[in-house]
């Protein structure tokens, strides 16, 4: 029961991270997408498990080939694009946000809060790095600028719509409905 419950959610939060890519806004290389959202709060509703699980069957769905990326791409070769380290962090990020945040021992937004900062901190530490790789060895620029372009492209510009993520989440952490499918998520 608990390990048909284990893929059953992990297999949902896989579904709406894909869904979550798919509304994508293109300003260049990266695009902003509602994914981190759902990295995040995979990891909240149903925990390291759910978190870690959820983000290594999005991966495999999308290196299999299925459209499941930002902008309905698949395939081995989006992990040889610019978005790449971002999406090997998903896995990372979520499973740290459900290890941090517990509804049951724990119900301090303060503490969701560090949570999701923390994800985000894993998702641009292997983003931005990675796409300054790509910009030196794919875009032919000097690291120096590769290095400015990807702090402002793969970090500066994605900041304030994490702030609203962050915030729509901390909002439904509120709910008591909320908290319940959460505490019911992870019995």
């Amino acid at each position: 029961m608990i390990k048909t419950r284990l893929i059953a959610l992990s297999s949902i939060f896989a579904v709406f991270t894909a869904l979550g890519a798919q509304f994508a806004f293109y300003i260049g290389p990266v695009p902003i997408t509602l994914q981190t959202l759902f990295v995040i709060l995979s990891g909240f509703v149903g925990g390291f498990r759910v978190g870690l699980l959820s983000q290594l069957i999005y991966l495999a769905v999308g290196l299999a080939g299925l459209p499941v990326f930002a902008g309905f791409k698949g395939g081995y070769m989006v992990f040889l694009g610019p978005t790449a380290g971002y999406l090997l962090s998903f896995p990372i990020a979520a499973a740290i946000a459900g290890l941090i945040y517990n509804p049951v021992s724990s119900r301090s937004i303060i503490k969701a809060l560090l949570a999701c900062i923390l994800a985000e901190i894993v998702i641009y530490s292997l983003g931005v790095p990675w796409l300054i790789l790509w910009f030196t060895n794919f875009s032919g620029l000097m690291l120096s600028e590769a290095v400015s372009r990807a702090v402002i492209m793969g970090m500066l510009i994605f900041l304030p719509g994490d702030g609203l993520k962050i915030a729509i989440i901390l909002y439904l952490l509120k709910r008591k409905e909320f908290l319940q499918i959460i505490i019911r998520a992870r019995a």
